[in-house]
C-alpha cells in the first residue's frame, strides 16, 4: 500500500508486509497526511474508520462511493448535497460519466464522489471530478515498478524478510527516480527563459 503524490508519482509513504486488508494498511499511512493535502481514494476505502482518520489529520478527502446514498441534508446550487458519514461532514457529488472507446462504442455509468470539501463555491464539483481521475497516478507508479524496473519478473526472494527487503529496495529506487525527474523538470523550467 502506498501514498503517492500525483504528477511526480513520488511516494509519501508505503506499507510493506502481510496482507490484512486495505483499510488496516492505509491507516498506517495517515500519519503522512498534512492539512494542505487532498487524498484521492477509490471505493475500497469506504470504512468509517478511514474517513474519520483522514478528517482527524486535517487533510481533505475525495473518494468514490457505491450507489448506496447517504442522507441528503442540504442540496447545493451545483447539484451536490451535504451529508454526514461516520460523524464527518461531507458533500456528495453525483456525476454521469460517458466513455467512448476506440471502436466507437460508448459506456455510461453514474458515480458518486464523497468529499470533505463541503464549500461548493470554493471547490466546484467539476474541478473535483477532474481531480479524482488523478488517483490513477499511484497505479502508474506501480506499473512502472512492475513492468519497467522488474520487466515483469517475479521477486527473487523466497522468504518473507527477503521479500520485504526487495520491495523496500524497489520502492527506494522508484523514489530516487521520481526525485530525479522532479529536479530535471525544475531545471528545465528554470532554463526556459
Amino acid at each position: 500500500m502506498a501514498l503517492a503524490e500525483t504528477g511526480t508519482r513520488a511516494l509519501l509513504g508505503a506499507v510493506v508486509g502481510p496482507y490484512r486488508g486495505e483499510v488496516e494498511a492505509v491507516l498506517q499511512l495517515v500519519g503522512h497526511l498534512r492539512q494542505d493535502m487532498l487524498v484521492l481514494a477509490d471505493r475500497g476505502f469506504a470504512a468509517n474508520v478511514f474517513v474519520r482518520a483522514v478528517h482527524a489529520s486535517r487533510a481533505a478527502l475525495l473518494r468514490i462511493r457505491s450507489s448506496r446514498g447517504p442522507a441528503v441534508l442540504q442540496i447545493l446550487a451545483d447539484g451536490s448535497f451535504r451529508s454526514v458519514i461516520a460523524g464527518v461532514p461531507v458533500r456528495v457529488i453525483t456525476a454521469t460519466v460517458t466513455v467512448t472507446c476506440a471502436d466507437g462504442s460508448t459506456h455510461r455509468g453514474e458515480y458518486r464522489l464523497v468529499t470533505t470539501l463541503t464549500d461548493a463555491r470554493r471547490h466546484p464539483a467539476e474541478d473535483l471530478l477532474v481531480f479524482y481521475h488523478e488517483r490513477w497516478e499511484v497505479e502508474v507508479a506501480f506499473l512502472a515498478i512492475r513492468h519497467t524496473m522488474l520487466k515483469d519478473r517475479m521477486l527473487r526472494s523466497g522468504d518473507p524478510q527477503g521479500l520485504r527487503q526487495e520491495m523496500w529496495a524497489l520502492l527506494t529506487i522508484h523514489q530516487i527516480l521520481a526525485q530525479a525527474l522532479r529536479v530535471t523538470k525544475n531545471i528545465g523550467l528554470l532554463t526556459q527563459g
